[in-house]
């Protein structure tokens, strides 16, 4: 019975693996048939990625090219709104009460901090900004009268404190560095004649 049991053993074990090397050649058969089936789309898949590397590249050429035109009218810009020397001037004393005026960079309050140019006065003590020279607002934006201005480390920027704005702080931004002392001396000296003709308590604190 041991030998009937050990010859079955043999015949039934070379059957499984007979067995499992069919399972094995449908299962890759099958695989075969369902991948030829797509060999048409993977050529045209092929080709349209190929066009795509194509395109792609056409398209971070004309991006460049933008950007350097972009780079090239915003040289221009500045150099179209450059300032001389007689702008640079300020006068404490003037007449109508403008100690000084020009185009400044203030930088937003939004989440973004982008930075807006603006027509910037010191009209009496008080801090003045509008959109354009050309349109004239009644007054323009009051920042109120500066408390204290001071340059910070951002290039050519100059950062100012007002008082009647709950200490608000504001980021300007000059052309150059001689505006930038020019505009830090101007306030300065605004807030200087604001404190002579007023002096009041939140001055002195």
């Amino acid at each position: 019975q041991i030998n009937v049991l050990q010859a079955k053993k043999k015949f039934e074990i070379l059957d499984a693996m007979l067995s499992f090397m069919h399972a094995q050649y449908t299962f890759f058969q099958q695989g075969y048939s369902l991948l030829h089936e797509l060999d048409p789309y993977m050529k045209k898949l092929a080709t349209e990625l190929d066009q795509l590397v194509i395109d792609s590249a056409v398209e971070k050429r004309e991006m460049e090219h933008k950007h350097a035109l972009i780079q090239q009218r915003s040289l221009s810009f500045f150099q179209d709104f450059s300032y001389d020397d007689s702008k640079v001037e300020f006068n404490v004393d003037a007449p109508n009460g403008v100690v000084m005026e020009g185009y400044l960079f203030k930088r937003a309050s939004n989440a973004f901090k982008t930075w807006n140019r603006r027509w910037f006065s010191i009209q009496n003590s008080q801090l003045v900004y509008q959109k354009k020279l050309k349109v004239k607002l009644p007054g323009g934006v009051g920042l109120g009268t500066p408390l204290a201005v001071q340059p910070c480390g951002v290039h050519f920027c100059l950062e100012t404190l007002e008082w009647e704005h709950l200490w608000l702080s504001c980021m300007l931004q000059a052309d150059s560095e001689k505006l930038r002392q020019a505009w830090i001396q101007a306030v300065q000296a605004s807030i200087a004649s604001a404190y002579r003709e007023s002096p009041d308590s939140y001055y002195i604190e």
